[in-house]
């Protein structure tokens, strides 16, 4: 892989399907790692998204229109609030309603498609991610960006909406109540928040071996480099060793011929002094 910003690559990630998050993180991880060690720590830092989080992610890929739309009911709402404008108020109370009733169908369509259950449980889960995105611009922020690991809860922010509908004079028949919202199931529940907490662990231990496993490919790149040199300075010890007993041969011959040398000349000069010697005597 060339060199991603870390932003290409979360976008990537984001956008599979969840079933195959982790197998591409871990592949991207491993491409980065050669050229840019930090960011392959962080992809390998990215959380597999939850069921919920999954759905409100692709609607917000496929559907950027109407995800905008809940920013600006958002802070059209808290104008109509600032203002005490009842009636405006509760018109826009209505469109909230109805976006986030259709996105909630949206991401119904995507579970159906990918053949994820979409029960109560993520239902609300994904509902209330929406009405985050409503209450809160910074959670707006997040759902537009399509990167959610987990679902968001609406802020307490909520709660001054209700209130200036309650407080705000009805120059007009109220509307009909909403639909109830399905009859929670608190066991339900309660499994479920289990099953999401022990994907999280899952997902951040399958992070954390990701990590192990790239340290122990630096180490291990490490040990050869160092067993390659130990193998070249041993082969230049061996070379060294065969020079150093040649030199040692050719050193002692050397020395032998020296010897013999030695002994010839000191043969030739005793031969040399008795032969001057003996023409030095005198005549008789």
């Amino acid at each position: 892989m060339t060199s991603r910003g870390f932003d290409a690559v979360a976008d990537e990630l984001y956008a599979q399907p969840r079933d195959e998050f982790t197998p591409a993180r871990t592949e991207r991880a491993k491409e980065a790692k050669g050229h840019d060690p930090e960011l392959a720590k962080r992809i390998t830092q990215l959380r597999k998204p939850t069921v919920a989080a999954w759905l409100v992610n692709q609607v917000s890929r496929r559907h950027p229109d109407e995800i905008g739309q809940l920013a600006d009911l958002g802070a059209r709402l808290r104008t109509a609030h600032q203002t005490l404008a009842g009636d405006e108020l509760r018109t826009l109370s209505r469109q909230r309603n109805e976006l986030i009733r259709r996105l909630s169908g949206r991401a119904g369509g995507v579970a159906g498609e990918a053949g994820i259950p979409y029960g109560d449980v993520a239902m609300r889960q994904v509902e209330d991610t929406f009405e985050a995105a409503v209450s809160d611009p910074d959670a707006a922020e997040k759902v537009a960006a399509g990167r959610l690991s987990a679902a968001l809860e609406p802020s307490s922010s909520e709660d001054w909406l209700a209130a200036a509908l309650a407080a705000s004079p009805k120059r007009k028949a109220a509307p009909k109540p909403a639909p109830k919202p399905p009859k929670r199931d608190p066991e339900a529940e309660r499994r479920q928040a289990a099953l999401e907490e022990a994907r999280a662990k899952a997902d951040a231990a399958e992070a954390a071996r990701a990590a192990a496993q790239q340290v122990v490919d630096e180490v291990s790149a490490r040990a050869d480099k160092a067993a390659a040199r130990v193998a070249e300075l041993r082969s230049q010890l061996d070379d060294a060793t065969r020079e150093e007993r040649a030199v040692r041969k050719e050193l002692t011959a050397a020395r032998k011929a020296a010897a013999a040398a030695d002994k010839t000349a000191d043969e030739a000069r005793r031969q040399v002094d008795e032969m001057e010697s003996f023409g030095k005597r005198p005549k008789r």
